[in-house]
Order: structure tokens, then C-alpha cells, then sequence
């Protein structure tokens, strides 16, 4: 077959929606989520796109006889029943919200602004939130209600259904004798997404077998007191370290606790040979002797003192100068929330205080620079790499992955919890995939820009870490689904990177992107009621999906066979790639944001 437009205009058109999606988040960041779901996402121009979309692409799949090749066949015809079923989804489903007080039945909820009516009633019995021992952070919302004579749990990953509805737990009132429910009637278009999801894995295990992609599928499923202060001697301080308070929501030991407060504030685990908990025992103790200590790093090598900021002229002490940079003003306010006896709680009586062996494995892991010494010892290999071929520099990458394990390791046991939750545990888990990915390139050159992109990423990471946190979970993320969704796509990112220089790489780097994003919304839909809404994550994630599989179609774009224009390509891929990862965590914001 000769190529015609017609054979390049399902690609065209990928291309038009992948740019509308990609303006849509602008606008629902300037404008709001009503404006850029009432003017794109739920136009019929948009519907149309996407109508347009499979009947060319079906024509091009006729034309090219691909029921002789049944595999590619499946695969594409996947994307029709996922998209069949968003369609019968937004055709005949039923979503609102249900407002109920504790004691009185309610058979209507509502839709669109108007009352829509349940074929059963519903009373809340009673509603609770389940908080994390001795603390105030929320570990879980309980609504417990009565539906046709049956009682129901309903909490966050926790659906209650009856005749075809799910009622999800959404909010609460502030006196908590009422709850907020999230009703979704969805009997036809969710059996068919869902069938569609099947389909892609199964179709894309087929496709990565035919390309004998075996070995790489297993590897990535295998991967598991000085001037002017008093100071306490360190045989002291290590000792109180050991002691154990509140922090974060949390047990947590008085060293990591000083750890934490003092690299937020000064930038460093040290302050002129003081440890934290030197600088922190220190500080409770004589807090008027670091009034004038230059601690609070306010710009790059700029540090200020605390009376920079407090007025100590009249009978009561009052700020100033503060409301210019918020990150002075978070770590002003934390310095007198210690100073005020606020910041440091002790372990309350009904919380099981931590072993000494978690005590000292979090004073172990808070004490190691992971990510710094991880991108140092990256950037030195990766220059090692670039001039010399050695089975040396092999054994030091497998070194520097199993530190990176460690550290990995250690921050899920401390943390009780698979540690993809953030942006430094998802960027800490990237290099390591990287550096696993890099391990199987042949190339010295491929090996070296796999372990140089670990590096930058590990550079990131260790930015962040500036503002460290490893606190409870939210209650949404107490989901099975959690750490499927998240190292697949950490996965996929990995691979789309080094498939600029790798281009094997790139049919398993876009199929895990793809399993990756409808993992994503089945948790979504177990969690919120809804596969797919539109977050600028979810939108991103399929522009970068629709951009990286277009050169997969060299039969149909013969562009991307030359090489050169494969790479330029990627280049623009890379771009979306950045986007999906950090420019929606810092700039469109949404429910999968960082900032």
C-alpha cells in the first residue's frame, strides 16, 4: 500500500488530540477544572476526535490486512474497547454526591445540580475517623451505614455496592455526625474498560514475546557547643538520640527528629562540627544564646539570624520582615515552635514505642547521604565509562545498585510502607532503575548515558531531600495498587529515557507506560469512583504515550526509520517525558502533585 494520507491520518490526528490534552491542562491550570471540562474534554468536538481517531485507524488496519498478523491486531483493537467504554461510560453512568446525617435515611443524591433518585435507602449509622496512634493524622475515614437492611463499611479503598451502585467515601461534615458519599452507577462502561485493560496486557506480553523481550520483562517483574551557644558532649547526644517523640505524625527517634529539623533550616546534617541532636539539645536548652546565630539559609550561601525576623524591643516579642520568601517563613516558624516547647512531642502513652533495632536503623539511614554519594558515585563511573571498558566498572555499577537497594530497603522499613509516594523515594527508584536497565546494554557509550541519567535524577533527589519528610501514609494510598502503579510507570520512564540511545528499548518502555497508566485508573476507579478524570497527570501521561508510539509505526511512517530523525524525534519526547514527571508536579498541580 502506497503512503497515502489516509494511511498517515490516524497519526495526524493522535497528534491533534495529544495537543489539545496538552493545552486542555493549561487552560484547567489558568481557568479551573469546570472551564477545560465544559470546553474540551467534554465537547463533541473532542468525542469526534477520538470517533475519527479509531475509524482511520480501522481503515489502515484493513487496508494492511493485519488480521494476519493477529498479535498487532489485538493490540490496537484493545485501545477500542477502552475507549468503547469510556464512551458507554459517558453515555450512561451515574455520578453525584450523597449527603447524609447520622440517623436519617436518605433515597436521592445528586447529579448536575439536580436530585436523582437511589433505589434503596441508605442511613448513616455512625462515622469516625481512624487517626494513627498517640496522633493527629488520619490513617482512614469510616462511614458505617445501613442499606436494605444490611450493614456496610464504607472507607477510603473500601467501596460499599448494592444493585449496581458504588458509594464511595469522599468527605465529611466538620461535627462528623454526617458524611459525603460519592455515588457512581457505571454497570456497562466499567466491564468494558476493564475487559479493554485485559486485552492491552495480554495483546502487549504477545507483542513483547514476538520481539523476544522476555529477558527485560522478568529483569524489571525480578527487581524487587561552640562560640556563644552551650554544647553537649557527643557520647551525650547520642545517647538522647536514641530517646524517642513525636515527629511527623509518628515515632520517631530524637536524632533522625534533629536530623530532619536541622537540614530544613540550615541546609546541612551539621552546624560548625555540632551534630542535630547537639544543635537541637543545645537550642532547648539555651534558646536565647542562637537568637543571633546566623542558621536560617535564606538564598545560595546566604544564612540570617533569627532576630532578623523578631522585634524583641517592646514587652511582647513580635515577627517582622516575614511574608517575602515562605520557606524563611516555614523555617522561622519552626525554630519558635521549638523554642515554644511545641515542636517536640512526647511518645504518647497508647503508642507502642519502637524497637532498638528500628531505632537504630532509622539513626543509620538518617546519617547517610544516599542520594548524594548515589549521584557522585554515578557521575564518576559515567566518566570512567565514556574512556574504558572494564568488567571493574561493571562490578562497581552493580555496587552502586545495591546501595541504592539499601537505601530503598531501609526507607521501606522504616517508613511501613512501599516508598513510592513522594518525589525523592519515586526519583530514588527511577536511578535504580536505570542503573539495572543500564546493566544490560552491550555498549559502553548506551551503559554510560544510562548511568549519567541516574545521576542527574539522583541530583534531584538529593535537592529535595533538603525538605525531608518520611511520614504516614494518606489514607487514599493504603491501596494494593499503590506500588504496582508507580514503579511500572517509574519503570517506563526509565526506559523511555535510554531509548534515545537504545531504541530496542522502546516497544517495552511504551508498553509498560501504558500498563502503568491503566493500573493507575483501575486504583483510581477502586479509590475515587472514576477510571479516568482527566488530572494533568493522567492527561500528560497519555501525551507522552502518544508521542513515544508513533515511531513504533515505521511500516506506516518510514520518517522514523532513519535514525537521525528517530533521535531528533526523541528529543521532543523527552520534552513530554519531563513534563509528565516534574512539570505537572510543579507547575499544573493536581491530585498527583508533589509540591
Amino acid at each position: 500500500m502506497k503512503h497515502t494520507v489516509v494511511s498517515k491520518l490516524p497519526f495526524i490526528l493522535q497528534i491533534l488530540a495529544a495537543t489539545v490534552i496538552a493545552a486542555a491542562t493549561f487552560v484547567e491550570a489558568r481557568q479551573g477544572t469546570a472551564v477545560a471540562h465544559e470546553l474540551i474534554y467534554n465537547s463533541w468536538a473532542f468525542k469526534l476526535l477520538w470517533l475519527a481517531i479509531v475509524v482511520s485507524g480501522g481503515i489502515v488496519l484493513w487496508k494492511r490486512k493485519m488480521w494476519h498478523r493477529w498479535t498487532i491486531l489485538l493490540l490496537h483493537l484493545s485501545f477500542v474497547v477502552i475507549l468503547g467504554g469510556a464512551l458507554l461510560t459517558n453515555l450512561t453512568s451515574k455520578k453525584g454526591m450523597l449527603h447524609l446525617r447520622q440517623g436519617i435515611p436518605a433515597d436521592r443524591f445528586l447529579m448536575d445540580n439536580r436530585l436523582e433518585e437511589l433505589p434503596f435507602l441508605v442511613r448513616l449509622d455512625t462515622f469516625h475517623i481512624q487517626y494513627y496512634p498517640g496522633t493527629e493524622a488520619p490513617q482512614d475515614y469510616i462511614s458505617l451505614l445501613t442499606i436494605e437492611g444490611e450493614q456496610h463499611s464504607v472507607s477510603m479503598n473500601r467501596i460499599a455496592r448494592v444493585q449496581g451502585y458504588r458509594l464511595y467515601q469522599t468527605s465529611y461534615d466538620p461535627d462528623q455526625h454526617g458524611t459525603i458519599l460519592s455515588v457512581n452507577y457505571d454497570p456497562w462502561g466499567i466491564p468494558v474498560t476493564y475487559l479493554g485493560y485485559g486485552l492491552l496486557a495480554l495483546s502487549m506480553v504477545l507483542y513483547l514475546l514476538r520481539r523476544r523481550s522476555v529477558l527485560l520483562v522478568f529483569l524489571f517483574f525480578a527487581l524487587p557547643m561552640q562560640a556563644g551557644y552551650p554544647a553537649i558532649d557527643k557520647a551525650e547526644a547520642q545517647k538522647i538520640a536514641r530517646q524517642q517523640v513525636m515527629w511527623n505524625d509518628r515515632p520517631c527517634p530524637v536524632g533522625v527528629m534533629a536530623h530532619d529539623f536541622l537540614l530544613k533550616v540550615y541546609g546541612k546534617a551539621t552546624y560548625h562540627g555540632l551534630s542535630a541532636t547537639q544543635v537541637l539539645a543545645s537550642w532547648t536548652l539555651a534558646p536565647d544564646a542562637w537568637n543571633d546565630e546566623p542558621i536560617i539559609k535564606k538564598g545560595r550561601g546566604e544564612y540570617v539570624k533569627l532576630n532578623d525576623f523578631v522585634d524583641r524591643d517592646g514587652d511582647v516579642p513580635r515577627l517582622r520582615n516575614v511574608g517575602s520568601d515562605p520557606k524563611v517563613d516555614e523555617k522561622v516558624a519552626l525554630i519558635l515552635m521549638l523554642q515554644q516547647g511545641t515542636l517536640v512531642r512526647d511518645l504518647p502513652a497508647d503508642v507502642e514505642p519502637l524497637s532498638e533495632m528500628r531505632v537504630s536503623v532509622e539513626l543509620f539511614y538518617a546519617r547517610v547521604p544516599w542520594a548524594l554519594w548515589g549521584m557522585i558515585s554515578c557521575f564518576l563511573l559515567a566518566i570512567f565509562l565514556s574512556f574504558f571498558r572494564s568488567g571493574i566498572l561493571s562490578a562497581v555499577q552493580v555496587l552502586i545498585l545495591s546501595f541504592l537497594l539499601v537505601a530503598f530497603v531501609l526507607r521501606w522499613y522504616i517508613a511501613g510502607h512501599v516508598p513510592l509516594s513522594n518525589g525523592y523515594e519515586t526519583m530514588l527508584f527511577l536511578a535504580f532503575c536505570l542503573l539495572a536497565v543500564g546493566l544490560r546494554l552491550r555498549q559502553r557509550g548506551e551503559r554510560a548515558v544510562a548511568v549519567l541519567m541516574a545521576a542527574f535524577v539522583l541530583l534531584v533527589a538529593h535537592l529535595s531531600e533538603k525538605n525531608p519528610q518520611v511520614t504516614p501514609l494518606m489514607p487514599v494510598l493504603h491501596s494494593p495498587w499503590l506500588s504496582a502503579h508507580v514503579s511500572i510507570i517509574m519503570m517506563s520512564y526509565a526506559l523511555l529515557g535510554l531509548s534515545i540511545v537504545k531504541r530496542r528499548l522502546l516497544p517495552l518502555a511504551v508498553c509498560l507506560l501504558a500498563i502503568g497508566i491503566f493500573l493507575g485508573a483501575i486504583w483510581a476507579n477502586v479509590s475515587w469512583g472514576t477510571y479516568w478524570s482527566w488530572d494533568p497527570k493522567e492527561s500528560w501521561a497519555l501525551v507522552t504515550l502518544i508521542i513515544y508510539s508513533l515511531p513504533l509505526h515505521e511500516e506506516s511512517l518510514p520518517w522514523f526509520r532513519s535514525e537521525r530523525n528517530y533521535r531528533l524525534y526523541s528529543i521532543l519526547g523527552l520534552l513530554s517525558l519531563l513534563m509528565t514527571y516534574f512539570g505537572v508536579n510543579y507547575l499544573l498541580g493536581g491530585m498527583h502533585s508533589y509540591a
